[in-house]
């Protein structure tokens, strides 16, 4: 028998049962690195599930989370029409429309309007899905907040803010300019 030294090596491989072992073990992991198509479109199914639960809490979490967002923001821009009029020594406007708000000194022709000349301190937008109520917004027949140069309100009144998904939120203003959230 003339055999070369790697076909002994080979025929001492094939022949032993050890090394048979081992490739079909080595030869069985090889065919079970992937998935079957029973185990994904199981997996697919449960996450289907669990996205159909999830996305409207989380959509209404987002709605919810934008309208608090809105509401805190117009609180702290009112405080700070408060603060700007005692610093400029003179009345301060918030001018609200249906989708935003202005903030300015007005000291113009024109009272609760911005008027050419008058400085603008804040133009701020309402994101998406909030609103101001202007029909239901009142400052003593207006739809403006104005504060003098000591900080106060010329008039009371409330904010009325709503959100698409139908939650609304009043910001009031009293006499001596507390601002409260209900």
């Amino acid at each position: 028998m003339n055999l070369c030294v790697t076909e002994m090596a080979w025929h001492q491989n094939c022949c032993n049962p050890e090394q048979q072992k081992l490739e079909m073990k080595t030869m069985r992991i090889r065919n079970n690195l992937g998935f079957s198509l029973g185990e994904l479109i199981t997996v697919m199914g449960i996450i289907s599930v669990l996205a159909v639960i999830a996305i409207p809490n989380f959509i209404g979490w987002r709605s919810g989370s934008q309208m608090q967002g809105a509401v805190e923001n117009l609180r702290g821009d009112l405080q700070m029409a408060k603060l700007k009029a005692v610093q400029e020594n003179g009345p301060v406007a918030v001018l609200f429309s249906g989708n935003g708000y202005r903030v300015f000194i007005d000291n113009g022709a024109t009272v609760g309007a911005l008027d050419a000349g008058e400085r603008l301190f804040r133009d701020r937008q309402l994101p998406p899905g909030v609103s101001i109520d202007l029909f239901n917004t009142d400052f003593n027949g207006n739809d403006y907040a104005r504060f003098n140069n000591r900080g106060l309100p010329e008039d009371t009144g409330n904010v009325v803010v709503d959100s698409s998904s139908g939650d609304q939120r009043i910001i009031g203003l009293n006499r001596l300019g507390r601002i409260n959230i209900n």
